[in-house]
């Protein structure tokens, strides 16, 4: 069986490079790092992770807590966080919680059982899950919240502008035209996005329809489900802003099959710019977010926490969003006869 002398002797390195890049605890050049991994693989050398643990107190291991890696999103950011992870040497043991807040606090106990060294996660959205991931903190497990906000802020936060993200979308939509914008959104997430779409209409002296804004899971199906509500209503949006493309799809797949012309009666604009976005019929247009970025700053301001002991005060990082501009959004027009017809046959 290969070891780490076995390594850092076919690699030309020393036996200290070899163990900065196995445990990702100091700086190991590009060229040398290559050498070690290409040695790795040729000699098939597996690190033994418990006689490490005993000498760095540590598990080579972080917890991941996501509330959907079914959602393309979710999954983008996931890669952010694995690869980067695996150049400094640890695994990242995913969490899925499908968004349920108990199963969030399960995760969080779970993961601190079994000494992750420490955890990347969307906070939890009920009280008791802020109390434990504070008492987590408390204990001197390093955290980094992604995507969700906390005030006060207790620990490392790294997200996008989403509200500005939001209002770029809507600008859009009212540079085409539009004065009558749906807001496909959830009850209890992504509330900077629906505040961007109100702003928005109000900073361009429209009124905020609260018809418009329909509240639905954020999902494919609560696309669906939204857009039947909206082409009920007797004046028909001329365009939909979906606060994530998975529901942006959701909605504009029943709009279609009920006789709508996408962009001609209804323009469509999403948030996320995941890979299925590029490839509807037709392209849909999104806020796109540096979702591998993201993964790799959460992953990065962690590893920060794990090389010193010396405090550090929670650092927030905002990255930007850009709107990609595709064939599903266009000028606005009159709704069409057509498309009142699919309204009153629901």
């Amino acid at each position: 069986m290969a070891t780490i002398y076995d390594v850092a002797e076919k690699a030309g390195v020393s036996v200290g490079t070899v163990s900065r890049y196995l445990n990702g605890s100091g700086y190991v050049g590009r060229k040398s790092a290559d050498r070690i991994a290409a040695a790795i693989e040729e000699l098939g050398y597996s690190p033994n992770r418990n006689a490490r643990s005993l000498t760095t107190k540590r598990s080579g291991m972080i917890g991941f807590v996501v509330s959907d890696l079914a959602n393309p999103f979710t999954a983008e950011i996931a890669r952010g966080v694995q690869d980067t992870a695996d150049e400094f040497g640890y695994c990242a043991l995913i969490y899925n919680t499908d968004g349920n807040a108990h199963r969030e606090l399960r995760a969080l106990n779970t993961l601190r059982e079994h000494q992750v060294d420490g955890i990347i996660i969307t906070p939890p959205e009920i009280p008791e899950g802020n109390a434990f991931l504070a008492e987590l903190i408390a204990q001197g497990i390093p955290v980094v919240l992604l995507g969700r906000d906390m005030e006060p802020l207790v620990t490392d936060f790294v997200s996008t502008d989403t509200y500005l993200g939001a209002v770029i979308a809507v600008d859009h939509l009212l540079e085409l035209g539009h004065n009558r914008i749906a807001c496909i959104c959830a009850r209890n997430a992504a509330f900077s996005r629906r505040r961007g779409y109100m702003d928005a209409l109000t900073q361009a002296g429209l009124d905020v329809d609260e018809r418009l804004i329909v509240e639905t899971e954020l999902t494919r199906q609560g696309g669906v489900d939204a857009m039947t509500q909206l082409l009920k209503l007797e004046d028909p949006p001329s365009a939909v802003f979906a606060v994530n493309d998975v529901t942006a799809l959701g909605a504009m797949h029943h709009a279609i099959r009920r006789g709508v012309s996408i962009p001609g009666d209804i323009s469509f604009v999403g948030f996320d710019d995941i890979v299925l976005a590029e490839y509807a019929q037709p392209a849909l247009t999104s806020v796109a977010q540096p979702k591998l970025q993201l993964g790799r700053t959460a992953f990065e301001l962690l590893h920060t926490r794990l090389e010193t002991s010396d405090p550090i005060e929670p650092r927030r990082v905002i990255l930007p969003c850009e709107l990609v501009r595709r064939e599903s959004t266009a000028v606005a027009r009159t709704v069409t006869s057509r498309l009142q017809r699919s309204s009153s046959d629901e």
